[in-house]
C-alpha cells in the first residue's frame, strides 16, 4: 500500500487548472428580490439569473433553483433556459396549481438539473414563468423581502 502525500498540486502547463473528475470546479450564485407579476401565459423573464464560464467543455453544470413564487387560483409553471434555450420545461403550465379562488399560496419553488453545455465560452441561466390562465389568477415572484436564487456548479468529468 502506498499513500501519496502533498501540500500542493499544480498543473503541468497553463491552462484550466487540475481538474479531478466528479469535483466541483466552481460556485456560482444568481439572486434577486425585484418583484415579477402578471397573468401572461406567455413565458415572461423573472430577473433570476447567473452567468458561469467552464472551465473545461466537458463539465456538466449542477442547477439548482429556489424560486419564490405567490400566487391564487389556477397555477402557473416555471421553465429554466440556458442562455435562449429552454432545457426544462414542465409538460402544462401548472406545475404550481390550485382551484380554491380563496387561496393566497406562497413557497418556493425548488428543483435541479443537470445541464451539459459543452463549451468554455460564458452561458448564462435564468428561470421564466407563465400562467395556466389570462384571467383569474394573482402570480407574483420575489419581492416583499423575498428572494429567489438560482446556484450553478461545474462538475467536472
Amino acid at each position: 500500500m502506498s499513500i501519496l502525500k502533498v501540500d500542493t498540486i499544480n498543473e503541468k502547463t497553463s491552462g484550466n487548472g487540475v481538474l479531478i473528475p466528479g469535483h466541483v470546479v466552481q460556485v456560482i450564485q444568481g439572486s434577486t428580490n425585484t418583484e415579477v407579476s402578471g397573468q401572461s401565459t406567455t413565458y415572461t423573464d423573472t430577473n433570476l439569473s447567473a452567468t458561469i464560464t467552464p472551465k473545461s467543455a466537458s463539465s456538466k453544470i449542477f442547477i439548482k433553483v429556489n424560486q419564490h413564487c405567490r400566487w391564487s387560483r389556477y397555477g402557473l409553471s416555471i421553465r429554466v433556459l440556458r442562455d435562449s434555450t429552454a432545457i426544462q420545461e414542465p409538460a402544462q403550465k401548472y406545475s404550481l396549481y390550485s382551484h380554491d379562488s380563496n387561496e393566497d399560496l406562497r413557497m418556493y419553488y425548488t428543483y435541479e438539473i443537470l445541464d451539459t453545455p459543452s463549451t468554455t465560452s460564458a452561458v448564462t441561466y435564468k428561470t421564466q414563468y407563465a400562467s395556466n390562465v389570462s384571467s383569474g389568477s394573482s402570480i407574483r415572484l420575489n419581492g416583499n423581502g423575498f428572494y429567489s436564487y438560482l446556484t450553478l456548479m461545474e462538475i467536472a468529468q
